[in-house]
């Protein structure tokens, strides 16, 4: 599974959890940002990246856009990962030298221990991983689990459309440079990550839920507080995750404005809510950043 899979479904607030009740029936209005000047207009939207089947997620507004759209941006152009993942996965996934159970300690083992255990995963296969490799790979259990599709992200759906209708797909950041910026981390805050999610693992897979719902009802609330206790509570990798990535997905959008047309511009939902958002950079850097 490429990073562009696993970071973007998985990291700081974009889990959605077990559907424990249907979702009311209604029409979707998931927000949509836009941002123009003279001869540029650029719509905004937020992709949750592993969804289950049945969820009614799209707008109206959405296939109209895609409708009068001359490019579209996701995170990645492209989702099969590149020909070198092996290489990338060995030099930067592996730390045999520093096996987790010399970092962790006796109870966080043990919790890991539980996780692998319901998934039939020895330990002894991860016990090599470096913590943000585990800590990707134990995420993806728990959404499988929680029955969500890895080929089911609304990228993947935009990305679909896209090609059908003949629209140029680009993306602002590489698998390579995405991958460069987890194995990157400091260990200490990859370890962070690690434990948070061994220890939250089963209260992640339903407290969730409540941020999808709202999240379609056009509702940020509960989005904009679980990325408020991620910058608290895990400051480096919020640093790293979003806000630098943020200030390049703002940079990126600058350049779409500097040419002309119309262009929809679709990354992960965690990156258009807080303070750092890109909405909120685009706003401090003179635009105006409207909400429909």
């Amino acid at each position: 599974m490429a990073f562009g899979q696993w970071i973007r479904r998985i990291a700081a607030g974009l889990l959605v959890g077990t559907m424990a009740t249907p979702l009311a029936a209604q029409t979707p209005e998931p927000p949509i940002w836009v941002i123009e000047d003279d001869n540029s207009t650029i719509y905004m939207i937020g992709t949750v990246h592993m969804m289950r089947d049945g969820v009614d997620w799209e707008s109206p507004q959405l296939a109209e856009i895609l409708g009068r759209a001359d490019s579209v941006w996701l995170e990645l152009d492209s989702f099969d990962p590149p020909e070198n993942l092996f290489g990338l996965i060995m030099a930067s996934g592996m730390s045999p030298d520093r096996p987790l159970s010399s970092l962790l300690d006796d109870e966080e083992m043990s919790g890991l221990q539980t996780i692998l255990d319901e998934h039939g995963v020895p330990l002894d296969s991860f016990d090599g991983l470096r913590p943000w490799y585990a800590y990707l790979q134990i995420s993806a259990l728990m959404l499988v689990e929680a029955g969500f599709d890895p080929q089911g992200g609304i990228d993947m759906h935009i990305k679909d459309r896209a090609d059908e209708l003949g629209i140029p797909v680009m993306g602002f950041e590489t698998f390579e440079e995405q991958f460069e910026t987890l194995s990157g981390m400091d260990e200490e805050v990859q370890l962070d990550v690690l434990r948070q999610t061994i220890i939250e693992y089963e209260d992640a897979k339903t407290e969730l839920v409540d941020e999808l719902e709202s999240w379609i009802d056009g509702d940020l609330t509960t989005l904009k507080a679980e990325t408020a206790e991620i910058a608290h509570e895990l400051e480096g990798f919020y640093e790293v995750l979003f806000v630098e990535r943020n200030q390049g997905f703002a940079d990126g959008i600058e350049d779409i404005l500097s040419g002309k047309g119309t262009a929809l511009v679709a990354v992960g939902l965690g990156h258009y809510v807080g303070p750092d958002s890109i909405p909120e950079i685009l706003e401090e850097r003179g635009y105006t950043v409207e909400r429909r």
